[in-house]
């Protein structure tokens, strides 16, 4: 793996893919619940610049296994907040599918 993403020439660095996801929803997310995943995106880039810079023989192979370990609590604690989020959506939908179900047996 190089650090270069996507077709030759034109990729762009791994680490700015990642980059530019997490700038745009900094920049053009409308919706609080998008906004919830820019934490997420935030611990991704810095694991994917590590990632690059140790494939790129910039830097050993512990600072991805660092940034990494430093990064994790947060990306949990990221996803527990966004299963809370969509907990009360999740409920509605196994309910409908519930009754769904029961409105077929009868």
């Amino acid at each position: 793996m190089s650090r270069e993403f996507g077709e030759y020439g034109g990729g762009g660095y791994f680490h700015d893919k990642v980059r530019g996801c997490l700038e745009d929803l900094q920049s053009e997310a409308r919706e609080k619940f998008h906004k919830e995943f820019i934490p997420l995106f935030e611990s991704l880039y810095e694991i994917a610049y590590a990632i690059s810079s140790v494939e790129a023989c910039d830097s050993c192979l512990d600072r991805s296994i660092t940034t990494t370990m430093e990064e994790l609590p947060k990306i949990k604690k990221t996803i527990a907040q966004l299963e809370d989020t969509i907990r009360p959506y999740k409920n509605v939908a196994d309910n409908a599918v519930r009754e769904y179900i029961r409105s077929k047996e009868k």
